[in-house]
This record gives structure tokens, C-alpha cells and sequence, in this order.
């Protein structure tokens, strides 16, 4: 444990003594004591509250009784109090006395419906007070251990009703542990730096806090949080107010002044902030703010889910610092410009939401690390932001992956402030798009970053459609659940297989009414990405279409295919079916998704593909095709002006 001064552990002991002292005499003030109604048992130290006159039908107040339990298992010297299988209701609040232990009968994660499954707890204490007494307080060495919490009172609005802390160290402790607990609902979860809470155990909590997951600060002995799992199961609609009011000023885990935390399987979704890290207030014996001092801590398979920033670190403990290894980041992480310490990444992933701009921000004066990382998906709006944006004193960029075909896609900007960095070993396939805008007394590192050649998409193609594919009742003989997937649509041409399109080549077909109708072919070229996009040329989808290019092949060979496609469909090479994948419920077109080979001969090579759409608002695909020795493959439309 990280010492303070021989006067200021004295106080911090004698601090937490008077706490607890003073916590058990206002219990015993405001909630008489209570005997048990019958023999609690032989085993000394366990006791069940429905002993002491709790009630689990929903409705009757059991303040009283479980704070009696508690008093009579501290009393014991520690010991476990049983919550049977009901719904506790709860006007007040209780404080658990030195290692006892309270649990129920949970034993895997509740949803948010039903409310009454194994032993729940009903909390309506405290509302509209955020400030006010928690409704569970813990000392040293207590457990929390297989309970549900939720809040009755509680509104699906914007703003919700304003809560008190659920659980939070009572006065200066050790060795608490929250295991296996769900929080419904709560404003403000679990509180573990408000007092010291030295090596603290979190596992396995399951919630849906509102405002505040867990904030953990002023822990001068590691602690250790793991498998905490904070999502809005309670609220499932995305357009419910509080979805709004989430998105807007919640925090799923803020961490301050901590020495060696340690996290892993933590996620979070839907919060303004996925895991933010700040300088920590630091208080005397008086709650006087004597300081703010950051934090150190280890953090592997952390998910930080869609958010306006996933991960924040207004501060960290210099030469200590903070580490992500293995994290899925589906947003963009930020460095303050108070940071001093070293912030690091390795072998994570981050990609983008619709309007995201740069994946990492970073200013202050810590070295950033980025190791072993890859990033998608980046300024999708093409306003020239870069994927990293680095304004802050040092930073390292090696081995990542930066995969775009975009020309125009900037990958890193290093600012006036950067003062040395090393950019090594880097994929960029799009090219080594890094803008440096440092002075040039900065020693600035750029090498062995390899770009790749862009995409050899066929992007001229003979389009013929659109056919009908609408749902079918039942499936056909080969499973399929669209009319057009198994239907061929160029009899008159001699089939899929053998069908040669022209410029003027026209088709005779009967559409879903039994009326007649023709199809002629067009020149389709691809879009800005090199995608062949049907939806764009026949306006709505739950249709088949076919494109016909000629594929030049230099010599005999077997050819690599690379291609993808929305939502399904066939490919025919030389008169042969070589492809064929049908999606029930559609995929999206990624490059590279439909990967196959097929016999080229020497010379000249027809090419068919089957295109069938299921719904929504995208039809596409996209096609590369390359030779044995990796050689890209050229594609003409003929009889089309390709020029």
C-alpha cells in the first residue's frame, strides 16, 4: 500500500473507525433493533433476513429488518446474511457492517424484464437527490454478492429522476467486493472514490447506469474490476429520451487517483464517455479537497461500444501511465492537454460510426503509444480530418494497419506541438498520406511504412434487369426464400450459363402481376468506390439483375477471384456456374467477402454475374479478379463504349 506519512495513516484509521462508528449509531438510532422471529440456525454467522421480518412481496418496507440482520452478522464478528428468492422493498437506506457478506440467489445476469426474478431489491431512497445518502454502504472487507437492484420509481425520461449512489465504501475501506449483482436502473452505480477503497473486487456487475457506472478513486493499493457490463437493457428503444439523456452526460467508468488498477472484460455502449480518466480529488479527514493526483492502471479486452468518445484520459500518472491491450474501440479515444503521462495501445481495433472523424486526438505532453493496432472507417464525411491527430509532446505509430482505398485519406497530422515521434512500419494501402506540421527542430521519424496498389475493380460492366425476386412462402427445391435466386431469366439466350450480353441485347419476361415485359442492357460504371451499384440505376431493390464483362487472361491459367456482394447471387466463367451464395437475411458488399477461383483460357473470357437484391436501401457488388502470379486481370464490356 502506498504510504502517506505515519500522521496520515493515523488519520486515514482513525477516520474510518469514527465513520463506522458513527454509521451503525445512526442505524441504530433511526431503525430499533430487531430479534429474529425464530431460531436463525446453528451456524454461527449466518442468518437470513426473512428471519428478522423481511417480506419479499414488493410492498412492505424492509429497511428495518435487513439492517438488523447486518448489525447481527457484524455482531457475530463478519458473517453471511442469505436474501431468499422475493422482491425487498426499501424506503431507507443500510450500511453493512466490517466483513459481512450479503447474497442472494443470483447466479447469472438478470435483463431488464422481468423485475421480480431471484432476490431483488426495490430502492426508492433518495430520489431527486443525487447527492444524498447511497442506499448500500460498505465497510471493510464486506461483499455484495448475487442481488438484483431496481428502481420502481424510476422514468424512461429526459432527465430521469436524480438517485444517490447504490452502493458506496463506507468511509475509508479494503477489500470490499461487488460480485455477481445486477443494477437495473440506477442514476449513479457504484461509488469507490468518493472514500478510499483499497483493493476493491468488482466482478461480473450487470447494469444499466444512467448517469454514473463506476467511479473508482483515491485507491492507493491496486484494485480490480473485471467482467463489468454496463448497456441500456432496461430501455431498448434507440430513440427513448433517455437514450438521449445517456448519450449526452453519461460516464460508464470514471477512474481517477489509482495506483495499478487492474480491468479486463469491461464494456460499455450508448455513454458519452466509455471509460474517462481524470486527475481524482484527493481529501482530509475534514472531506477538504487537498489535491488532485491521476492514475496508473492495466486495462486488457476492454469493448468501449458506440460512443461520442470511448476513451478519455484527461490525466495520467507519469512514468506510470495507462494500457489498453486487446480493446475494440467503435468510436475515438481523446488526450487531454493536462495529461503528463504515457498513454498506450497495442493490439486493438478501432472503427468508426457514421459521423466519426479522427479515431484519436491527442494533445499534452505524455508520449502516446499506438502498437499493433488497426483503424477503419475514418472521416467517412471526407472533410480532410486525419485518423490520428497528434498536437501532444511524443508519439509512437508501429506495425498498424490503416486500410483504405481512398487517395485522399489522411492518416496521421502530427501538430507544432509534437516535439519527437516515430511513425515505423505501418500498412497504409491508400498511401503514406502523414502530414507534418512540426517545427523543424522536432526529430521526426517517418519510415518503412508501406502503401499497396489500389484495388483492381472491374468497373465497367453490360447490366440487364431488373427481374422480379419477390419473397417466396415457402422455399424453393434449393432453399432459397426469393423467387429470382434459382430462376433463370435468359432462356431465350441459352441460359445463364452460355448467355453472351450485348449493347442491344433484350429480354422477354413476365413480371409479379403475369404482365409482360422487356429488359435491355446498359452500360453501368462503377461508383467513386468501384462499386457496381444496381440500386442506383433501377431505383428500388427486391430484384434480380445481370452484369456481362470479358475477362483477358494471358495465358491457361486458374484465376483468383476477390469480390462483394449485396444481398446474394451466382458467377459464371466460360459457360461454367463457379459461385454461388445466397444470404436469407442480406449482407452487406465488403471487397474480398466472396473469395473463389476459376479456369481462364488463354485470350478473351465471358464473365456473369447474378445479381439478387432481398430489400433495404442497398444493391451493389464489386469485383477483382487477378491472375496465378497475383497480376491484376483486365475486364472490356464489349460492344459498349468503354472509352
Amino acid at each position: 500500500m502506498r504510504q502517506h506519512g505515519t500522521r496520515g495513516v493515523t488519520a486515514i484509521i482513525l477516520a474510518t473507525a469514527l465513520s463506522v462508528l458513527s454509521a451503525c449509531q445512526h442505524t441504530k438510532q433511526a431503525l430499533p433493533a430487531v430479534s429474529p422471529e425464530h431460531d436463525t440456525g446453528a451456524v454461527r454467522g449466518t442468518h437470513v433476513v426473512t428471519d428478522y421480518g423481511a417480506v419479499g412481496d414488493g410492498g412492505q418496507d424492509c429497511t428495518r429488518a435487513f439492517q438488523a440482520a447486518l448489525d447481527a452478522a457484524g455482531a457475530d464478528g463478519g458473517g453471511l446474511v442469505i436474501v431468499p428468492t422475493g422482491r425487498y422493498h426499501f424506503s431507507g437506506t443500510l450500511v453493512m457492517p466490517p466483513n459481512v457478506t450479503l447474497e442472494g440467489v443470483w447466479r447469472a445476469p438478470q435483463r431488464g424484464e422481468p423485475y421480480d426474478a431471484g432476490s431483488v431489491l426495490y430502492v426508492t431512497a433518495g430520489q431527486g437527490d443525487a447527492d444524498g445518502t447511497p442506499f448500500l454502504r460498505m465497510s471493510t472487507g464486506a461483499t455484495l454478492k448475487g442481488l438484483t437492484l431496481f428502481y420502481p420509481e424510476q422514468i424512461r425520461a429526459n432527465p430521469p429522476h436524480a438517485y444517490p449512489w447504490t452502493v458506496q465504501s463506507n468511509g475509508a475501506t479494503d477489500n470490499i467486493s461487488i460480485r455477481d449483482v445486477t443494477m437495473i436502473n440506477p442514476y449513479q452505480a457504484v461509488d469507490l472514490g468518493s472514500y478510499p477503497a483499497g483493493r476493491h473486487f468488482v466482478s461480473n456487475l450487470y447494469a444499466y447506469p444512467l448517469r454514473l457506472g463506476l467511479y473508482i478513486n483515491q485507491c492507493y493499493d491496486v484494485g480490480r474490476i473485471e467482467n463489468v457490463h454496463f448497456w441500456p437493457f432496461w430501455d431498448l428503444d434507440p430513440q427513448s429520451p433517455l437514450w438521449a439523456f445517456t448519450k449526452e452526460h453519461g460516464t460508464a467508468f470514471l477512474i481517477g487517483k489509482t495506483d495499478g488498477q487492474m480491468g479486463h472484460n469491461l464494456f460499455s455502449i450508448f455513454y458519452r464517455y466509455g471509460m474517462r480518466f481524470i486527475a481524482g480529488p484527493i481529501y482530509d479527514e475534514e472531506r477538504n479537497i487537498i489535491d488532485h493526483q491521476a492514475g496508473s492502471g492495466m486495462y486488457t479486452n476492454c469493448y468501449m461500444d458506440v460512443s461520442p468518445c470511448a476513451i478519455r484520459v484527461d490525466a495520467a500518472m507519469e512514468k506510470a501511465g495507462i494500457s489498453f491491450v486487446n480493446a475494440s474501440i467503435m468510436s475515438r479515444v481523446e488526450v487531454g492537454p493536462e495529461n503528463r503521462g504515457q498513454v498506450k495501445f497495442t493490439g486493438s481495433g478501432f472503427w468508426a460510426t457514421g459521423d466519426l472523424e479522427e479515431h484519436a486526438v491527442l494533445e499534452g505532453r505524455g508520449t502516446v503509444f499506438f502498437d499493433a493496432c488497426h483503424f477503419n472507417d475514418w472521416d467517412r464525411a471526407g472533410k480532410g480530418v486525419p485518423c490520428i491527430d497528434a498536437n501532444n509532446q511524443r508519439v509512437i505509430v508501429t506495425g498498424c494497419e490503416f486500410p483504405t482505398h481512398r487517395d485522399d485519406h489522411l492518416v496521421l497530422r502530427i501538430g507544432p506541438r509534437v516535439r519527437s515521434a516515430v511513425i515505423t512500419s505501418n500498412l497504409m494501402p491508400g498511401g503514406k498520406h502523414i502530414e507534418n506540421n512540426a517545427h523543424e527542430t522536432a526529430d521526426i521519424q517517418i519510415a518503412h511504412n508501406a502503401t499497396e496498389p489500389s484495388p483492381n475493380f472491374l468497373t465497367k460492366w453490360l447490366v440487364l434487369g431488373p427481374f422480379p425476386n419477390h419473397t417466396l412462402d415457402t422455399p424453393d427445391a434449393e432453399g432459397a426464400t426469393r423467387y429470382g435466386h434459382n430462376r433463370d431469366f435468359l432462356v431465350a439466350l441459352g441460359g445463364e450459363a452460355r448467355a453472351r450480353l450485348e449493347t442491344d441485347t433484350t429480354v422477354t419476361y413476365t413480371d409479379v402481376r403475369g404482365n409482360e415485359q422487356e429488359a435491355t442492357t446498359q452500360l453501368l460504371r462503377g461508383d467513386t468506390r468501384g462499386f457496381m451499384n444496381m440500386f442506383e440505376l433501377y431505383r428500388r431493390g427486391y430484384q434480380v439483375a445481370y452484369a456481362f464483362t470479358w475477362l483477358y487472361s494471358p495465358t491457361d491459367q486458374q484465376a483468383w477471384f476477390d469480390m462483394g456482394m449485396n444481398d446474394g447471387g451466382k458467377v459464371f466463367v466460360n459457360g461454367e456456374q463457379v459461385y454461388e451464395r445466397f444470404s436469407p437475411r442480406g449482407r452487406q458488399c465488403v471487397p474480398g467477402t466472396d473469395l473463389f477461383r476459376a479456369d481462364l483460357v488463354s485470350g478473351w473470357n465471358p464473365v456473369l454475374v447474378k445479381l439478387e437484391d432481398g430489400g433495404g436501401r442497398r444493391w451493389e457488388f464489386v469485383f477483382e479478379a487477378y491472375g496465378e502470379d497475383g497480376a491484376p486481370l483486365t475486364g472490356h464490356a464489349h460492344g459498349a463504349d468503354c472509352s
